[in-house]
């Protein structure tokens, strides 16, 4: 209930109704409306992967590039990684917490014992003190209960945003999750395209080697210039420089993976694999907008953060009216314990207790206005969410229609520089052309090769990035991803 509409006969109902039922103040929280349309539509190119739009993304989605060695990798990072375990753990603490706070809804109810030797004198009577002097024991036994009624919503609140912040909890675990799961893809891409790239770049060294001894043997029988033999070792100790990089690379990638596996560097070993051992999906599925938003983790925690600073606004609210609460108490009290769990020992009471505050140095409005004000503010963050998904699934997709373009094309390049190697080597054979011809075309060939394993990769790696995009299908696992071992 908003406070601009809380009129005073609301007011006055709502304390005559404090044994019946509550006011619960602040906003209701209303889900977001899910949009129609956010990113464009597909466009299909000739021999581009087939994007089906409103398809499903399945939960173990890394399967379709049917790789046992990739599936094995995924399979152990999900069972081992030490950040999804921390996450599944914060989550099952949250999940306790949101009992600890539901708990306080319910009357509270204690048992308590209690045994004190005093001197008192004659003014606990109201009388000098010389009237009256006792040395006594005191003993005293018994439960105690304390109920708050809740009238303004208050606690209920509360546990609204308790609830709110454990499904925050979770959905981050489940963008753990998914994260996890692109991360080991796209390493296990990166290092077999690192490797391939290595093996690329040694046999163009060893071209280019066979290429600068034949400039070099050419040169001493005068037949070509100093130049010439200069511009071959230069050639040669570019492609060697190239090494060292790419092996960092490799490195990179397989220590990479083995932390994913939740394995120090020098403890573990990688099924070995190579980009043809990948294939690219012929069909990706494209979620619909509207699903999109029901989806994707990180859209969930800004909707349970605008959820939680909806209730946090009805908690403010309730926090300027009064407090209701019933307090009562039995127990055994007397001098000797001998008489404890006797009539005359027994001794009770009952009581509604009331607190209104009064004066509280503007605190109270000021956390009011705070709460609206990070209300809105999730509003926005929430929006700016959405945004960055439809961004992120638009870039994946167009991604993916670009790198057609660039593989046709260079596959196409490749093609033309195998023709033109293989013509050579013809013509050589034939005595029409000298060996260097015959070299300059492997290198050519072999640049080709490298530039087509880097086009490979990027289509590999796009894909993974889309199923990322979109959610990575954790809503279609049989189980829920985001649960601690042994515990849905």
């Amino acid at each position: 209930m908003e406070w601009a509409t809380l009129n005073r006969p609301t007011y006055a109902a709502c304390v005559v109704a404090v044994a019946l039922a509550g006011c619960t103040l602040g906003p209701d929280y209303r889900r977001p409306n899910a949009p129609t349309s956010a990113y464009p539509q597909p466009s299909q190119h000739p021999g581009a992967v087939s994007l089906v739009y409103g398809g499903e993304v399945a939960a173990d989605w890394y399967t379709l590039f049917h790789s046992d060695s990739l599936n094995t990798l995924v399979q152990e990072a999900l069972r081992a990684n030490p950040d999804l375990e921390g996450a599944r753990h914060n989550l099952l603490a949250a999940q306790y917490e949101l009992q600890a706070v539901s708990g306080t809804a319910l009357p509270q109810v204690t048992v308590g014992a209690r045994a004190v030797r005093a001197r008192v004198n004659g003014s606990v009577l109201y009388e000098p003190p010389e009237m009256l002097q006792v040395t006594a024991n005191q003993f005293n036994v018994g439960p105690s209960l304390a109920y708050d009624l809740d009238v303004f919503g208050r606690i209920r609140r509360s546990i609204e945003a308790q609830s709110a912040q454990t499904d925050q909890v979770g959905h981050e675990a489940l963008n753990v999750y998914i994260t996890l799961v692109n991360q080991v893809v796209l390493a296990a891409f990166n290092q077999a395209a690192a490797d391939e790239q290595i093996q690329v770049t040694r046999s163009l060294v060893g071209d280019l080697q066979e290429q600068f001894d034949l400039t070099q043997t050419l040169e001493n029988a005068g037949k070509i210039a100093h130049s010439d033999s200069l511009q071959a070792k230069a050639q040669l100790e570019d492609a060697r420089a190239n090494l060292p990089g790419l092996e960092k690379q490799r490195d990179v990638y397989h220590n990479a993976l083995l932390r994913l596996l939740g394995k120090t560097p020098d403890n573990g070993a990688l099924p070995g694999f190579a980009l043809r051992d990948f294939s690219l999906p012929r069909q990706l599925p494209l979620s619909l907008p509207s699903q999109l938003v029901r989806q994707r983790p990180d859209v969930l925690e800004a909707e349970d953060t605008l959820h939680q600073a909806s209730a946090e606004v009805g908690v403010a609210e309730a926090a300027r009216f009064p407090s209701f609460d019933i307090s009562a108490q039995y127990a055994q009290q007397s001098n000797k314990t001998g008489d404890l769990f006797t009539k005359a020992a027994q001794m009770w009471s009952v009581g509604l207790n009331v607190t209104q505050p009064l004066f509280a140095g503007g605190t109270l409005q000021a956390r009011e206005k705070e709460a609206r004000q990070r209300f809105l503010q999730a509003q926005a963050q929430y929006r700016g969410t959405v945004l960055d998904s439809f961004v992120d699934v638009a870039n994946a997709m167009q991604a993916l229609q670009h790198d057609t373009d660039g593989y046709n094309a260079r596959t196409t390049a490749l093609a033309a520089a195998r023709e033109n190697r293989d013509l050579a080597r013809v013509q050589f054979q034939r005595g029409r052309v000298s060996e260097l011809v015959v070299l300059t075309a492997e290198q050519q060939y072999q640049n080709g090769l490298l530039t087509q394993v880097q086009a490979d990769v990027q289509r590999f790696a796009d894909a993974a990035n889309l199923f990322h995009a979109l959610g990575g299908g954790w809503w279609n696992s049989q189980q829920n991803p985001s649960a601690p071992h042994g515990r849905e």
